[in-house]
């Protein structure tokens, strides 16, 4: 006797998110829908990419209506941002700009001895150059920290992000921090490192947060306007 046995494929899993690229008043900009998501959020990323996330079942209309209603304050934002983008030939440092020279002969890069000038055999060795810094700069700023937060940091991550300055893992005692920091002020990258070390002790941005904070940094606010370009 002869028989069939069907088995019955699994359904594939329904979807949770898809973008969609769109242009908006001549400017690129990735709908990002989520479940998960209630409210629209409109981003411009340092790098000057748009973004906006909306609830998953939310339609383009609605997406374009809230685009309208914000053009104002992503148009001017979008042009910030990329005002403030680094040139192709400068380099940027600490709050200063300076023009790049590369130099084949060169064996190191020399920033002390040409006034708004950094010379270097390469653009990797700029690179190098950069990481060094940052790393030398964070450290110190820990390092003055420490003693207030009285946290242990089990790992300094220094790498590219794209739309944040620095995270934290409070568990595991984790502080990452942007490469592209060290372009900022020295006042600004201070703010930041003891941003993300006061995390360790109060991992939300609750009031008690924000206390802790201007107890040692009373101008936190101030230096927070001037690293988002506000």
């Amino acid at each position: 006797m002869f028989g069939f046995k069907f088995i019955q494929k699994p359904k594939p899993p329904k979807p949770v998110s898809k973008k969609v690229q769109v242009n908006f008043n001549g400017l690129a900009v990735a709908l990002n829908f989520k479940k998960g998501v209630k409210s629209f959020r409109l981003k411009v990323a340092k790098s000057g990419e748009i973004s906006l996330s909306l609830p998953f079942y939310a339609t383009q209309k609605s997406g374009f209506e809230f685009l309208a209603k914000h053009a104002g304050w992503l148009a001017t934002t979008h042009a910030k941002i990329l005002a403030n983008l680094p040139k192709e030939d400068e380099f940027r440092l600490l709050g200063k700009i300076y023009r790049i020279k590369i130099d084949a002969n060169l064996k190191d890069v020399n920033l002390t001895k040409f006034e708004g000038e950094i010379h270097a055999p390469n653009f990797k060795a700029l690179e190098i150059y950069k990481k060094a810094v940052a790393k030398q700069i964070f450290t110190e700023f820990i390092d003055k920290f420490t003693p207030i937060i009285n946290r242990k940091i089990n790992r300094l991550t220094i790498r590219k992000m794209q739309t944040r300055w620095g995270s934290c893992n409070h568990k595991k005692g984790y502080i990452n921090l942007s490469l592209n920091l060290i372009e900022k002020a020295p006042e600004l990258v201070e703010y930041v490192v003891l941003h993300e070390m006061t995390h360790l002790i109060f991992p939300h941005h609750q009031k008690s947060f924000y206390e802790f904070l201007a107890g040692i940094m009373p101008d936190h606010k101030v230096r927070e306007l001037a690293l988002n370009g506000k």
